[in-house]
């Protein structure tokens, strides 16, 4: 799985925003209302991609951020065309 062309739980959004604002994993923990020791446990469950899209919100909330969930098209406008014949669209003439 892609993120960004990056793989899920090849890259750690949570990690790189905490060190990016300057804040440690216990001062995250405070923020969420967690353990240091989740901090850690969250941070290395979203490297293997075992973390729930519940507590990614919560991170980044913690972290002033919005966190953003997406699926995006993979397929490039030549391969849209070739799939629908017909277009989904028509032009109407005012006369």
């Amino acid at each position: 799985m892609l993120i960004n062309g990056v793989g899920m739980g090849g890259f750690n959004w949570i990690r790189s925003m905490r060190i990016k604002q300057g804040l440690k994993g216990f001062q995250l923990a405070d923020r969420m209302q967690v353990s240091a020791a989740r901090i850690s446990v969250l941070e290395k469950g979203e490297m293997r991609g075992a973390v729930t899209l519940k507590m990614m919100e919560r991170a980044a909330k913690a972290m002033g951020c919005r966190f953003e969930y997406r699926i995006v098209p993979v397929l490039d406008n030549s391969e849209i065309e070739t799939k629908n014949s017909k277009p989904r669209y028509r032009v109407v003439v005012n006369e």
